[in-house]
């Protein structure tokens, strides 16, 4: 049943909806702007902004490059759940930097440019006092900062699929795929923070833990068991973004998640199914949709 659905047949559209890149791409400003009318609460993560800002300096003329970008007003941008959850049952003597705050900030300074020039001169300050910038090489800061993240991730898939070309862990039926799922969080924890001074495991219980995990390392394990069944040795770099997405989603929290690509949907429908037959399906409360559910569906605020 899909989140909001009812077991009348009457269909009622859960209203929160966290997009990737590809659905910003298919869905024009207008398009977001039509979806909100429709009472959708639009999120995403600031992954999702880093890599459309990434791009910023291989557009021309600047006013397309920014009104590309201004698509993300209206949308929330969102911090890893468990991050959040973790800060507000602990307090912190220096301030946080979350990096919605800073997509926020570079995005208004995007906004008040009136041309390149205007951006590139442009300085933002974090919750800290720091002045970032200027803003002439964000992209350039972008893009690098994405491509270590995406190594980085490379790594971990490499080592996860080794583990399954050595018959360490199976990952033949739903149930061993579970296993191995929880496996991974006992093992390896949780997502990497994008926040300092967040201290999880000093923070969150172990179901929380577990239940802002398991999606993101349920999204490793299926990649790398399909890759592994081809003989490859790791993943495509820009398989982080969607790994990545996979930690802004946490069991129990109705959520539809919207994206225009197929391997990436094909995971969140398999993770859905892996739940059911060790009783947790119920716990699968985010359900996987192509960006054309925006246009189509109706939500109640």
């Amino acid at each position: 049943m899909p989140p909001g659905g009812t077991s009348s047949g009457e269909t009622r559209f859960e209203a929160r909806a966290l997009l990737d890149t590809s659905a910003f791409k298919a869905l024009s400003r207008d398009q977001l702007a039509s979806a909100q009318l429709k009472g959708w609460h639009l999120l995403t993560s600031p992954y999702c902004f880093w890599e459309l800002l990434s791009h910023l300096d291989e557009q021309q003329p600047f006013a397309k490059a920014k009104g590309n970008l201004m698509k993300y007003r209206g949308v929330e941008i969102v911090d890893k759940p468990l991050d959040r959850l973790v800060a507000r049952s602990k307090t912190s003597a220096e301030p946080r930097i979350w990096s919605s705050d800073l997509a926020y900030a570079a995005l208004a300074a995007i906004d008040a440019a009136e041309s390149f020039d205007d951006m590139k001169r442009s300085v933002i300050k974090d919750d800290a006092g720091n002045h970032r910038g200027p803003l002439g090489d964000c992209a350039a800061r972008a893009r690098a900062a994405l491509a270590e993240a995406e190594v980085k991730f490379q790594e971990v898939m490499g080592e996860v699929i080794e583990v399954l070309r050595s018959g360490q862990a199976g990952a033949s039926t739903l149930i061993e795929k579970h296993d191995a799922v929880t496996d991974m969080v006992s093992a390896r924890g949780t997502p990497w923070s994008d926040t300092p001074d967040v201290r999880r495991e000093e923070g969150a219980t172990e179901d929380q833990i577990l239940a802002h995990s398991y999606v993101y390392w349920a999204y490793v394990l299926l990649r790398a068991k399909d890759l592994a069944d081809i003989g490859a040795t790791t993943c495509a770099r820009n398989d982080f973004e969607d790994g990545q997405l996979c930690a802004y989603v946490p069991l129990d929290e109705p959520l539809w998640v919207v994206s225009g690509d197929k391997k990436l949907l094909d995971v969140l429908i398999e993770t859905r199914n892996i739940l059911v037959p060790v009783g947790l399906g119920s716990r699968a409360a985010f359900r996987p949709a192509k960006p054309d559910l925006l246009l189509e569906g109706r939500s109640s605020p």
